[in-house]
């Protein structure tokens, strides 16, 4: 897609620090980390988010990135989280489907979520949601 950052990156149109590539999937540096090794997992083929991704293309992609994870904890550490951002609402900037694998390796701060405590009244609003 014109003007994608990531799609630009696949065409190697833009410098990148790539870890792992196949035919279906790219993972590379992040260029902004939260922590050292922090990378993107992307499709190469452009969709906005990764519930678009047709169902075949989603089986090659996943078994992509399971070879990425290995890679991770086999170089780096098997401590991570593994982020996705659908959405402007959820904090997507580039709207290209991708996943943050964010390596951790001690007590790094990244996250600072509000929890509350789940009523009765909004588990069933939300459960009859998911029925209907």
């Amino acid at each position: 897609m014109d003007g994608c950052i990531f799609c630009k990156i696949v065409n190697k149109e833009i410098k990148s620090y790539i870890i792992y590539e196949d035919n279906v999937a790219m993972a590379f540096l992040d260029i902004n980390p939260l922590t050292k090794g922090h990378l993107l997992i992307i499709p190469k083929k452009h969709y906005e988010r990764l519930s678009q991704i047709p169902e075949e293309e989603m089986k090659e992609f996943s078994k992509s990135v399971l070879k990425i994870l290995k890679l991770v904890e086999e170089k780096l550490t098997k401590d991570y989280n593994i982020l996705v951002n659908n959405g402007k609402k959820a904090g997507q900037e580039i709207f290209h489907a991708h996943i943050h694998i964010i390596p951790r390796y001690g007590e790094e701060k990244l996250f600072n979520w509000t929890t509350h405590k789940l009523t009765e009244e909004e588990a069933n609003e939300i459960l009859r949601k998911f029925k209907s």
